[in-house]
């Protein structure tokens, strides 16, 4: 794509956008939209939509039988032939985005610049400023969500490579990894990075990108690349895994006691963590000898008189 390509398309971008805008700003019910994801001729080449928060008055929700039962609604607009994925977010649950004590669901996103491109309502201007910004609690948590999946992704690994002896679903495990590992070192960095994220982390640590990703590409699947590869991720992990994994070992440091998983899950229910992840993380820190597993025990269903046994860990000391 030639630069007067990269123009062209970010001019029809940008037309929709006002098009959209012309098109609401006689709506009384929509107070705001913010764009997620700036329009450059550096991040625009790969889209082929554009993304919107669209925040509307309270009690004006249309809700569609494809919504579901799900609190967040969807849509898909056009604009001069530009698809437009919107969020449509009534006033009160915007305000308990940007304000509620962790941020969880505006926590700052770290690949994609979000800013108000329209707004009638100074109230969502003053919460957004505040809001759109790198907390210390968004960047533990994204460095958390991550670690964990890349735990997961290697542990996987390991077992394709080590047990079943296949290379082939090992090295696209590892590659999975290493894209996580890549987010990862983008937000130690504490800003947002819009282009290839692979890229930068391979600029940030070449030597470890070598290792992980680009042998993995480039050479001849073998166990000796995998397993070297899986070795030098298993040590990026061992490196940082208290600055990493800080939110887990805080949390359990705190109850001081044996934590069920179940209980340890619905902490962390709104953080984009998943269970399974987190099992694995767990896992591995006991492995290394950080955590004690133990077991708890667990009714399936509200009304069971039996107990069956769950994973539960002990962080000492």
């Amino acid at each position: 794509m030639t630069r007067d390509d990269d123009g062209a398309k970010v001019t029809r971008f940008e037309t929709a956008m006002k098009q959209l805008i012309d098109r609401i700003a006689d709506d009384r019910y929509v107070l705001a939209v913010v764009q997620v994801g700036s329009l450059s001729p550096e991040t625009i080449w790969h889209r082929e939509s554009l993304g919107l928060w669209i925040i509307e008055a309270d009690g004006v929700s249309r809700r569609m039988p494809s919504d579901g039962n799900s609190e967040r609604i969807f849509r898909i607009l056009v604009e001069n032939d530009i698809n437009i994925h919107a969020e449509v977010i009534p006033r009160s649950r915007f305000k308990q985005m940007v304000e509620g004590a962790s941020r969880t669901a505006f926590s700052c996103n770290f690949f994609a610049e979000r800013r108000i491109v329209y707004s009638k309502d100074a109230s969502i201007e003053s919460w957004f400023k505040k809001a759109n910004s790198v907390a210390t609690k968004d960047q533990e948590r994204e460095l958390l969500t991550f670690s964990t999946w890349t735990i997961h992704a290697t542990r996987h690994a390991r077992k394709r490579l080590e047990i079943k002896g296949d290379l082939e679903l090992a090295a696209q495990e590892i590659l999975g990894a290493a894209h996580s590992v890549a987010h990862t070192e983008i937000i130690r960095q504490g800003r947002v990075w819009e282009q290839d994220v692979i890229y930068r982390a391979m600029e940030i640590d070449p030597a470890l990108f070598q290792t992980i990703y680009l042998d993995v590409l480039a050479k001849r699947k073998n166990r000796r690349v995998l397993a070297t590869a899986l070795d030098a991720i298993d040590g990026y992990l061992e490196a940082h895994y208290k600055a990493h994994l800080k939110p887990l070992l805080a949390y359990l440091k705190k109850q001081n006691r044996v934590v069920p998983l179940s209980e340890m899950s619905d902490h962390f229910a709104f953080s984009q963590l998943h269970p399974w992840h987190l099992e694995s993380a767990c896992e591995w820190l006991e492995q290394k000898s950080v955590l004690q597993k133990h077991s708890a025990p667990f009714k399936l269903t509200k009304r069971s008189l039996e107990r069956v046994e769950e994973p539960a860990y002990f962080l000492d000391g």
